[in-house]
């Protein structure tokens, strides 16, 4: 459906540098990156607002380089909305419509049937700024739908819903995209949203595509450091194999010894990544766990994350645990309390620098 062949497009000191992608029909494919990458600006690539110096952008498997907005079938609606202020959410949602020259029963009609689908009928006469945040939102994926494109942009279209219009959108989202068989791409720099809703994720970082597979792979099995720590990945721990033998190696750090199952050569420089979730914390006096990899530390620091507690210790190296709450509260653990934090080899992910 949506293929980035080498594109490479520069904006003043920003650019994207040979980014290669293909995005299949009916995928919901996020892209994600910190602010400044260049996400937005492959959105509006799409859309056709911006032409690459280099490269082609091809929909449908034609190149649409030069082709105008008007002419792609596609929709981008952008984080701030930009709805039409002096215009009633009923004539926002027209607008589209009125500018392909659709006769007037049939857009009063598309403009019902869209106003009771995203339940927002009592707002019908209504302008945007008189409306909510969650609201304008409605109006502006109404507006975007109105003229059955065959690709929806997204750009952070929760970054200003509060959490209980985020939930309900994300299931109104999911529930479009399933009904309609749309194309959805999403920007976004929040993890959660993607690992919900995402069939594909590419990372963007810099301006350059860092990776890009199915959720699982990029969540849990990222391919470099740099994608390990922007998907969340608490404990990233960089050194060389030191030996390797019937699936299982061990990877020296400097500071530690790593035990993980793999089948990378000796002598493979890496980095060692689990997430905090998977490290389970007991008292050094316990029986030894079957875990391959165990260390000993002290805790430095809690954080508090709802019914979780992330719990900061120096190893020797810095480590990262999540736990309960009342686990913490259990085993009577305070900073400065001696723990022992181990790590099954099987769920070390190694990725090669």
């Amino acid at each position: 459906m949506i293929e980035f062949d080498h594109v490479s497009l520069r904006l003043g000191n920003f650019s994207l540098r040979d980014v290669s992608f293909k995005i299949r029909q009916g995928d919901f494919y996020f892209i994600l990156g910190p602010s400044g990458a260049g996400k937005t600006v492959l959105l509006e690539g799409i859309a056709g607002l911006h032409s690459p110096q280099s490269g082609r952008i091809l929909l449908r498997g034609e190149n649409v380089v030069g082709i105008p907005p008007e002419y792609r079938r596609v929709s981008l609606v952008y984080q701030d909305y930009s709805l039409f202020p002096h215009m009633t959410v009923a004539k926002n949602i027209a607008f589209g419509l009125k500018m392909q020259g659709v006769d007037r029963h049939t857009i009063e009609q598309k403009v019902e049937d869209l106003l009771a689908a995203f339940n927002i009928g009592t707002l019908r006469d209504r302008h945007p700024l008189t409306l909510s945040g969650g609201e304008q939102q409605r109006v502006a994926i109404a507006r975007a739908l109105a003229v059955d494109p065959d690709i929806l942009l997204l750009d952070e279209p929760f970054s200003a819903l509060d959490p209980l219009t985020k939930e309900k959108f994300i299931e109104d989202l999911r529930e479009i995209h399933r009904t309609r068989d749309l194309t959805i791409v999403q920007v976004t720099h929040a993890r959660d949203e993607a690992m919900r809703l995402a069939t594909r994720v590419a990372v963007i970082i810099e301006g350059k595509l860092a990776a890009e597979n199915d959720v699982e792979r990029i969540f849990n099995a990222p391919e470099t450091c740099e994608v390990a720590r922007f998907v969340g990945i608490e404990n990233v721990l960089e050194g060389r194999i030191v030996s390797s033998s019937d699936h299982v190696v061990r990877v020296e750090t400097g500071a530690a010894t790593i035990i993980a199952v793999s089948d990378l050569p000796e002598g493979e420089e890496v980095a060692a990544c689990f997430r905090a979730e998977d490290v389970t914390l007991a008292p050094p006096s316990s029986a030894r766990s079957s875990a391959r990899n165990a260390f000993e530390g002290i805790i430095t620091r809690f954080t508090p994350m709802g019914p979780l507690m992330r719990v900061s210790i120096d190893c020797g190296f810095p480590l990262v645990a999540t736990v309960l709450r009342d686990t913490v509260k259990e085993m009577g653990l305070t900073p400065g309390s001696s723990v022992r934090a181990s790590v099954k080899a099987s769920i070390v992910h190694l990725t090669v620098r």
